[in-house]
């Protein structure tokens, strides 16, 4: 198939046009005409004469057949035998962890982003001084930056587990003036960390709900259903269900402040027997039914990040991680901090099989949520351990149909789904008239092989047509 690009040439121009104006300074990009593209409808490709976008945003979608009118001065794409899908949203990205250590800026990585189809972040715990640095940015850089909906810092115990990133809150009357001044910053997502109590988990929910924002979780001393009892409306990672569906007698794995006074051969020890006793996991037993039934009564959306859990669990045993292709694409700065600091290279060789089991779980699992109704949402805990920025949500793709998610329902999550968790449904999600025009054409049909989210024609950011091969030349290589 003909490169796009080579059709409209002076097209790639217009990154040079918004990439450097200031905040508000952007003209509206011009209009422009997609012909003939397979457009996502419905969980389905349905065919297309052409989707017209003015003033960033869809102003008609034209049946096959009928004739249009083409608007003054539009880029005309020819998109015969190519997919159109709404743009990518990740729903679970962080600025502000690891990063810094890593002696990378956030600007430096943001085309990786959008280079991969991905238009919109969902914050999901950073400091909000450090979000609205690079809301800024964003701002004033929108043809190289993906759009970001900020979340809170972790709300932890003190002391937090990750105290850079973290708020400290020991006092229920704490609460609302937090909610308060972090929702009038622009905060959507509240997030409860792995050391809250029920007590100040419950006041959070409660707060941001009467400020209408949204409230997520990543779970362990609050039980998953009393959270959702509470009103919560999301939980992160695939472990904040797994390890309350496992049987009672199972030990929980300790933190890493506990596992400071523990030595290697106990931390080992204690390592096998759970998870011994894990794979053993029933999803059909009524531990777990219980949970699957009330997140599926209360919409409480769960988030897997598998590609993180995947990482972290057998680092050590996937050398193709560590080689993967995509890594090319990032900084040798991130990928050396990676490899020095990496978790689960310690884990013992003696049990990789009951770690790769442990994962297939995991796997298992999400499918099990998916067949009973429990909305998935997609992200990646980018740029966690080996998760790179942009390319992780493909990796993460490409899990959940590993674990039988059809490649159709995957898409719905990484797009509609994700589009409610950023309160943006009505926004983006879908491609619509009136919608924002954040979409992403590819070469190949997703639907028949998922990995074909990765050959990505062209993306368009609010209507600005980007070239996805001229972001990636943006990221610096060291």
């Amino acid at each position: 198939m003909t490169p796009l690009f080579s059709t409209v040439k002076w097209a790639v121009c217009l990154m040079g046009v918004f990439a450097t104006l200031p905040a508000g300074a952007a003209p509206a990009p011009p209009p422009l005409v997609i012909r003939h593209a397979s457009v996502f409808m419905g969980g389905e490709f349905v065919p297309s004469e052409a989707v017209v976008v003015t003033d960033g945003r869809i102003q008609r979608m034209v049946p096959p057949g009928q004739e249009i009118q083409v608007p003054t001065g539009a880029i005309e794409l020819e998109a015969k035998g190519r997919y159109l899908l709404p743009g990518f949203i990740d729903a679970h990205a962080h600025i502000g962890h690891v990063l810094p250590a890593a002696g990378v800026k956030v600007e430096e990585i943001l085309p990786l982003y959008l280079a991969t189809g991905i238009t919109t972040l969902r914050g999901t715990g950073d400091t909000v001084d450090a979000q609205l640095k690079v809301q800024t940015f964003i701002e004033a850089n929108p043809a190289r930056s993906p759009r970001l909906v900020m979340a809170s810092p972790l709300f932890d115990k003190s002391p937090p587990y990750h105290a850079g990133v973290s708020l400290a809150i020991t006092d229920p009357a704490q609460v609302p003036a937090f909610v308060a001044s972090m929702a009038e910053a622009g905060v959507w997502t509240f997030k409860i960390y792995v050391g809250m109590e029920r007590s100040i988990g419950s006041a959070i929910i409660r707060e941001a709900h009467r400020h209408g924002r949204w409230t997520t979780a990543h779970l362990r001393k609050y039980k998953p259903l009393d959270a959702i009892a509470d009103g919560i409306d999301c939980l992160e990672h695939i472990e904040s269900v797994f390890n309350f569906v496992t049987p009672p007698e199972v030990p929980d794995w300790p933190l890493r402040d506990e596992r400071t006074y523990m030595s290697a051969m106990a931390v080992e020890s204690l390592r096998r027997k759970i998870l011994e006793e894990q794979i053993k996991t029933d999803f059909s037993q009524p531990r777990a039914t219980e949970l699957i039934r009330a997140l599926v009564q209360h919409r409480v959306a769960v988030n897997p990040t598998l590609v993180v859990y995947r990482n972290w669990m057998l680092l050590s045993d996937l050398p193709e991680v560590r080689q993967h292709p995509d890594l090319k694409h990032l900084p040798a700065r991130l990928v050396k901090h990676w490899n020095e600091t990496s978790q689960g290279a310690g884990a013992s060789p003696e049990t990789q099989s009951l770690r790769r089991k442990q994962f297939a779980k995991l796997q298992e699992l999400t499918a099990v949520l998916h067949r009973a109704g429990v909305e998935l949402l997609v992200g990646t805990d980018a740029p966690f351990h080996f998760c790179p920025p942009g390319f992780a949500l493909h990796q993460e793709l490409e899990l959940l149909v590993a674990s039988g998610i059809p490649p159709a329902a995957a898409l719905v999550a990484v797009t509609k789904n994700n589009a409610r968790s950023v309160n943006l449904a009505s926004e983006i999600g879908e491609i619509a008239p009136g919608r924002r025009a954040d979409l992403v054409l590819l070469d190949a049909n997703p639907i028949t092989d998922i990995r074909n989210t990765r050959r990505i024609a062209a993306v368009i950011r609010g209507g600005i047509l980007c070239d996805p091969t001229a972001l990636l030349r943006l990221v610096p290589a060291d």
